[in-house]
């Protein structure tokens, strides 16, 4: 499975009217090209733990590699010179947990993530098409928006059920639980009534001052 994240700025959703600036975090089976996005807001581990998740309890099976590229979410340049490609460590963990070998392509080489990069435009392409037969860019919610991108995915995955039923004869079977889905904090509310949470300042209620709260941030808020 490759996975890659693709700017969706450029189809001009809104919510309510108001642009609705997102990604998807895009995964692909290479041999029968089923995929699955979700909705995220950067290319972080978060979102990466989130969109593969969403993909692997879809299916309900585990490829035995996962590419990526060379984004900060997942490999990253050991301080001194090593041999080979060492991983974060959450994202090493993340491997670990669903059973994964993880692999990233060469730098400066997206024609080695090839597949999951060309489905990137033909997915933003059939989701134009779809939005054309809708009549509208503006939906009245997220959820609603997520849902149509669903519909959309459910359809284009339909054609490739063969290829798919012959992946998933060789592939193991999901028997993990899901991990959390956020990054949890403890954070000292200052007298000021905030607090700060991964360099981004926030306001509490002024009686938890001098306390120490569990905050918990998700991919969306």
């Amino acid at each position: 499975m490759a996975t890659d994240c693709t700017g969706m700025d450029e189809l001009g959703i809104t919510i309510q009217g108001e642009p609705y600036e997102h990604l998807l975090c895009h995964c692909v089976l290479t041999y029968s090209n089923w995929e699955w996005a979700t909705i995220c807001h950067s290319e972080s581990l978060l979102a990466l733990r989130s969109g593969i998740q969403a993909a692997l309890f879809r299916l309900g099976h585990v490829p035995r590699e996962h590419w990526t590229d060379n984004s900060g979410a997942a490999p990253h340049r050991p301080e001194k010179e090593k041999s080979g490609r060492e991983f974060n460590d959450k994202y090493a963990d993340l491997m670990k947990h669903f059973g994964m070998r993880p692999r990233t392509i060469q730098v400066s080489k997206a024609h080695e993530n090839g597949d999951v990069e060309s489905l990137n435009g033909a997915l933003k392409r059939r989701i134009k098409q779809y939005l054309l037969m809708r009549g509208s860019r503006d939906f009245s919610s997220v959820e609603e928006y997520r849902r149509f991108l669903e519909q959309v995915l459910e359809k284009a995955n339909a054609s490739r059920r063969k290829r798919l039923a012959e992946e998933l004869e060789v592939m193991a079977k999901l028997d993990v639980s899901r991990l959390a889905e956020y990054e949890e904090y403890r954070c000292r509310v200052m007298s000021w009534s905030t607090i700060t949470v991964d360099r981004r300042i926030y306001s509490v209620p002024g009686r938890l001052i001098g306390e120490k709260v569990l905050v918990r941030r998700y991919e969306e808020h």
